[in-house]
C-alpha cells in the first residue's frame, strides 16, 4: 500500500482522539486516518464506515495491505445508522459540511451522551457549534490547521455543559492558543461582512450578524496586540 501522510485535518483530528478505546470513522473514504490509529495504539478498536460501496472497498483493500483487516471493522451504512450505543467512545466525522455533521448527529441521539465527538466541518462551522450548544454538547479542544489555501478548524466535543455566549459558536477559548487563530478571525470577519452586505440588499435584518462582528474587531485588536 502506498504510504501517504496524513492531511494536516486528519492529523489534527487524530491528536483529538488521542486516549480512546474505541474510535468510529464515519466517512471513513480510503480508512487512513484508522490506518494511523491503530498502528499508533495496537489495543484500539476501530470501525471504519461509508455510505459509498466504492471508498469502503478501497478502505478494505487498504486496511488488507496494511495487515489490519482483524483490527478494523468495515461498515456500509449511512452516518452512524448501523452502530449502537455499545459501539465507540469516540465517534470521528471528518470532511463534511456542518450542517451534514448536525444531521448524523441528531439521527443518532446517543451518539451525544457521554461520548468524545472529534468533529471537521469543511463549511458551516457556526451552524454545527449552534447545534452542539443546542444539544449540551462542549467544545473542550479545538485545532486551526491550514491545507490547500484554506483553514479548518478540528474541534473535539462532549456532552454536558452549554456555551452561553454568541461569540461560542464561532471559536473557543481552546482556539485562542493556536498560531492561526488571527488568521481565523480575519476569515470570519469577512464572511460576517459578505452576510450583511448581502442581508442589507434584501433589505433583511443583519442585527446579530453587526454585533458578532463588533466581537470580533475587539478579539482581532487583541489578537494583532498578543501575536
Amino acid at each position: 500500500m502506498n504510504e501517504w501522510p496524513l492531511s494536516p485535518r486528519l492529523l489534527a483530528a487524530a491528536a483529538l482522539c488521542e486516549g480512546a478505546r474505541s474510535v468510529i470513522d464515519v466517512g471513513c473514504d480510503h480508512a487512513q486516518l484508522c490506518i494511523f490509529l491503530a498502528r499508533r495504539d495496537p489495543a484500539l478498536l476501530l470501525y471504519a464506515s461509508d455510505l459509498r460501496e466504492g471508498p469502503l472497498a478501497a478502505a478494505r483493500r487498504n486496511l488488507a495491505e496494511a495487515g489490519l483487516s482483524a483490527r478494523v471493522l468495515t461498515v456500509l451504512c449511512g452516518g452512524l445508522s448501523a452502530f449502537s450505543p455499545d459501539d465507540g467512545d469516540t465517534i470521528v466525522i471528518c470532511g463534511m459540511g456542518g450542517e451534514l455533521i448536525a444531521q448524523i448527529l441528531a439521527d443518532a441521539p446517543w451518539a451525544l451522551d457521554g461520548r468524545r465527538l472529534v468533529l471537521q466541518p469543511m463549511t458551516r462551522a457556526d451552524a454545527l457549534r449552534a447545534f452542539l450548544a443546542a444539544r449540551g454538547c462542549t467544545v473542550t479542544d479545538e485545532r486551526l490547521v491550514a491545507e490547500d489555501g484554506r483553514l479548518y478548524c478540528v474541534l473535539a466535543a462532549h456532552g454536558g455543559g452549554v456555551p452561553h455566549t454568541p461569540a461560542q459558536l464561532l471559536f473557543t477559548d481552546a482556539m485562542r492558543r493556536e498560531p492561526l487563530f488571527c488568521d481565523y478571525l480575519l476569515r470570519e470577519r469577512a464572511r460576517l461582512i459578505q452576510i450583511i452586505q448581502g442581508r442589507a440588499r434584501g433589505g433583511a435584518d443583519s442585527t446579530p450578524e453587526r454585533a458578532m462582528l463588533t466581537y470580533i474587531d475587539g478579539e482581532v485588536a487583541q489578537c494583532r496586540s498578543t501575536h
